[in-house]
């Protein structure tokens, strides 16, 4: 009888060749981790999403600010091409939920293609946000000019629980602006924390 205390893993061989502990209750495409005391849990390797809006500079996707310089949150129609551990939510305005039990840490990145519908150039900015509060870091700020297209990148990162959602917020430096986008592109990919 082979006394598994006393042997290395890497020198055996023939039958007593075997799986990691818990390996027939994995999930497909999840890896094991190890907790330091010994033990250990099958958690997925990573969870992504990316969503966007079809892409129309002619008739674009027209987001105004109000008159007050608050900031709003961005709600486009939004769909999702690419989805693992994330639900798109659309009301009360646009967010995407982290659905998986697994906690992460996750890289987001938003593009978009924009330009202001008229008027002077203004000053725009946008930050991710994540349960209401901004994430340190997101935010950005961009000169729009009426009739110039432009690309903005907003990214940031951050850890994910269950139920944690991340929001969209733009304001201006001045009274009704419009902004068009053309395009709005979200991904976040997360790893196991």
């Amino acid at each position: 009888i082979l006394n598994m205390a006393n042997v290395e893993h890497s020198s055996l061989t023939g039958s007593a060749l075997h799986e990691p502990k818990g390996t027939s209750t994995a999930n497909s495409g999840e890896t094991y981790v190890a907790n330091g005391s010994g033990s250990g849990v099958w958690q997925p390797i990573h969870r992504h999403l990316a969503a966007a809006t079809a892409f129309n500079s002619s008739s674009p996707y027209a987001y105004a600010l109000d008159t007050d310089i608050a900031e709003k949150f961005l709600s486009p129609s939004i769909s999702a091409s690419l989805v693992s551990g994330f639900t798109v939510v659309t009301s009360p305005n646009l967010r995407f939920k982290y659905d998986d039990a697994t906690g992460l840490t996750g890289l987001i990145n938003l593009t978009m293609s924009s330009t202001q519908a008229t008027g002077p150039t203004k000053n725009v900015e946008w930050a991710l946000f994540k349960n209401g509060t901004e994430i340190v870091g997101s935010r950005t700020i961009r000169s729009i000019a009426t009739g110039t297209w432009g690309s903005i990148s907003v990214t940031a990162v951050t850890s994910l629980v269950q139920n944690d959602y991340i929001e969209i917020k733009t304001k201006a430096d001045t009274d009704n602006v419009v902004v068009n986008y053309a395009n709005i592109y979200a991904s976040i990919i997360g790893m196991s924390a």
